[in-house]
């Protein structure tokens, strides 16, 4: 019976297969009669690009530098004594005089205190006076007591005298030895304040010193009710209105000097070198900034004596080149401003458009059709005649001649094929 079943299963599939299997020939039949795609020649592209004929020159490169402006006489001033304030003729951003008045304080109290300083002083005179005329005073009442003690003692003498013939009684011998004696303790009193008149007359000149150290410092307190302007500046900033009561230390206004005004800017590492260079040899560095659309024209005073703590490089310090009246004005204070510093000349360096320079460290030489990196070092950079920057180069890799790419290529390396652009 099994078997049966399997032959009717076979008779039932056969069919089937038979439409599967021709169904696979033909495909096959049909994949390897297809006729073969051409093949392709494989070309290698070729950039574009556009090159400059290297040739050395001598050059002097520019770095652009933000600076700060600053000023070394930036002061802030302070009331000295605790007083009102009486007037206040000044304002914020208003341009001052040496010895103009900025602020004025209520000087009544001071001067009610210079009085009794003054007081003190006379008193002192006085009685130095006093001790003189006392001193010549003794020394004359010294002499006169001298001659009564000496009086004394010949009255004594005769006393005894006599009482050895008994025509005396022994109660004028006891008076004569008691006006002795009373002579003898004027006269030693008067001996010690002669001696002890250089000790009381140094402590009052002591006094008299003290007194008109107190009094000096009150009229320096009266002068300090007149707040004046130590230079010629700007008011930066006014803190007090009359009427109002200010104690000592208590800031008052804050002015710059006007005619010491300083751009600070820091120089990079890679210049330093060239910076000390130049100033060791006495050359002049200058540099040039717009501020508020007017050109001003600066010059590297000095460096600063310290590196900047987590930056490269140490600040440079550049002053206008014309300290005018009208030059200061240009420059407000804490302001920032781009900066143009021209360093010295530099012989046998390259320039090329800043399109040529990849990574700051890169230049490509066009050879055989073909890029090769060559490392550089940027020495900084210029504006030709069409007020184009041209960036500065050096390499001893380079040589006169060489064509550069001065195209911009996104994939650019060693290797890569270009084709040379027409001038």
């Amino acid at each position: 019976m099994l078997t049966n079943l399997v032959k009717t299963i076979g008779r039932k599939w056969k069919f089937p297969l038979i439409i599967v299997g021709v169904l696979v020939l033909i495909l096959m039949v049909l994949k390897f009669a297809k006729p073969s795609p051409p093949k392709a020649e494989s070309h290698e592209k070729s950039w574009l690009v556009s090159t400059k004929t290297l040739a050395f020159v001598t050059a002097s490169p520019q770095i652009a530098l933000l600076g700060t402006v600053e000023s070394p006489f930036d002061s802030q001033l302070s009331a000295a004594l605790t007083t009102d304030v009486t007037y206040v003729p000044v304002r914020e951003g208003q341009a001052v005089s040496k010895g103009q008045l900025l602020i004025e304080l209520d000087a009544r109290e001071i001067s009610l205190q210079l009085k009794q300083r003054q007081a003190d002083v006379q008193d002192l005179d006085a009685q130095i006076k006093a001790e003189q005329n006392r001193f010549k005073s003794d020394q004359k009442s010294l002499s006169d007591e001298n001659a009564l003690r000496a009086i004394s003692n010949q009255a004594l003498a005769r006393q005894t005298k006599l009482k050895a013939s008994n025509l005396v009684a022994q109660e004028r011998i006891e008076q004569a030895e008691s006006q002795l004696a009373q002579s003898s303790l004027a006269i030693t009193s008067r001996e010690l304040s002669i001696a002890d008149h250089p000790n009381r007359l140094q402590q009052l000149k002591a006094k008299l010193t003290r007194a008109q150290t107190a009094y000096e410092n009150a009229q320096i307190d009266v002068q300090r009710t007149q707040i004046a302007a130590p230079f010629d500046g700007v008011i930066t900033e006014v803190s007090v209105a009359p009427g109002e009561r200010v104690q000592n230390g208590q800031a008052l206004t804050r002015l710059y000097d006007s005619k010491a005004i300083e751009v600070r800017a820091q120089l990079p590492d890679r210049h330093m070198a060239l910076i000390r260079s130049a100033i060791d040899s006495g050359a002049t560095i200058s540099a040039r900034a717009q501020h508020y659309g007017e050109r001003v024209d600066l010059n590297l005073e000095r460096l600063s004596g310290q590196a900047n703590r987590g930056a490269g490089g140490v600040d440079a310090l550049f002053i206008p080149q014309q300290m005018t009246d009208a030059s200061p004005k240009a420059l407000v204070l804490n302001s920032s401003l781009k900066i143009f510093v021209d360093l010295p000349a530099l012989d046998k360096v390259v320039t090329l458009p800043v399109s040529a320079i990849y990574a700051t460290k890169r230049v490509y030489r066009v050879k055989d059709s073909r890029l090769e990196a060559i490392e550089i070092k940027v020495l900084g950079s210029q504006l030709d005649k069409n007020g184009r920057s041209l960036a500065i180069i050096t390499s001893p890799h380079l040589k006169a001649g060489d064509l550069i790419v001065t195209t911009q290529l996104p994939n650019a390396i060693s290797g890569l094929k270009v084709t040379v652009r027409e001038p």
